[in-house]
């Protein structure tokens, strides 16, 4: 294999698509408390998107006899045989050893408790619950809380300071919608591999109208940001109100009638508003 497809296939491995995000959100959590770029900035971030890499590829090793069965996962590099379980462990190893390494140096020590905290949560709480409950993914969107409120401890802030309690409760509220779309979409998938699914409880139907219940519920908490100094310019405001007010008719496609494109287009749309809210609390912290 060569170094360019050797890189494919790590980057694939830690799942950079979700790493950078994630790591995005840590940045975030950090000029909240700090709205300076720095190398301190940088050692945390950087750190993070390592951690996230390695506990993505140890996800991929806990289940890639499940991901064998799924057409959306079957060609993942271990079950299409790309990289070994055994090398897969060692780079899931380098990546959350690095990246501890990393935080430890940029931030301070209880960053780093918490990074261990949500490296546990994820592989070790919400991966295997996902096997006997179809409401795994509510204590996991704990995993999407993790990374602001390091990335705002690392940089010195109070551990229960309410900004970033409440920015971290946004991120929590809005991955649970995030991850029953994501079941919407391959929810026959997911249960043709044996995990427990959301139409083994609900409806379709009774799912849409649930999902687009958590949806408005993030759009909520999201408006509710500047009453807890994340968004203090008044600019941003009004464009936060705007943003959500786009969402919100967005989000009542789930009610038309069952279309998997509809689905889709709500996920990408909340993933964008996620990026989006992100960006104004950057330019809020940094310019404003």
């Amino acid at each position: 294999m060569n170094i360019q497809a050797k890189i494919s296939v790590l980057l694939e491995l830690g799942k950079v698509k979700i790493a950078i995000p994630i790591a995005i959100s840590c940045f975030t959590g950090f000029i909240l408390h700090t709205p300076e770029i720095s190398w301190q900035m940088f050692h945390i971030v950087f750190g993070i998107f390592l951690i996230v890499m390695g506990a993505s590829a140890l996800n991929h090793i806990q289940e890639y006899k499940k991901d064998a069965l799924m057409n959306r996962t079957k060609f993942r590099p271990i079950p299409s045989g790309r990289i070994s379980i055994s090398e897969a462990v060692r780079w899931s190893a380098l990546f959350l050893l690095t990246g501890c390494g990393f935080l430890a140096w940029g931030g301070n020590i209880t960053s780093l408790w918490i990074a261990i905290l949500s490296i546990f949560w994820y592989n070790l709480v919400y991966t295997p619950l996902k096997q006997f409950t179809a409401f795994a993914v509510v204590p996991g969107a704990l995993s999407g809380a993790f990374p602001p409120w390091i990335g705002w401890v690392a940089a010195g802030g109070d551990l229960f300071a309410p900004p970033i309690l409440a920015l971290s409760f946004f991120f929590f509220i809005g991955q649970i919608p995030h991850f029953w779309l994501l079941l919407m979409l391959y929810g026959e998938d997911y249960k043709q591999a044996g995990f427990k699914v959301l139409t083994d409880v609900f409806t379709f139907n009774q799912i849409r109208k649930i999902t687009l219940v958590w949806m408005l519920a993030t759009i909520v908490v999201a408006l509710l940001l500047p009453a807890f100094s994340v968004i203090s310019s008044q600019i941003l405001i009004w464009a936060l109100l705007i943003l959500s007010m786009w969402i919100i008719p967005n989000s009542f496609i789930l009610l038309k009638k069952e279309e998997r494109s509809n689905t889709r287009k709500l996920f990408l749309r909340l993933n964008l508003y996620f990026l989006l809210v992100m960006i104004m609390i950057g330019i809020d912290r940094l310019y404003l």
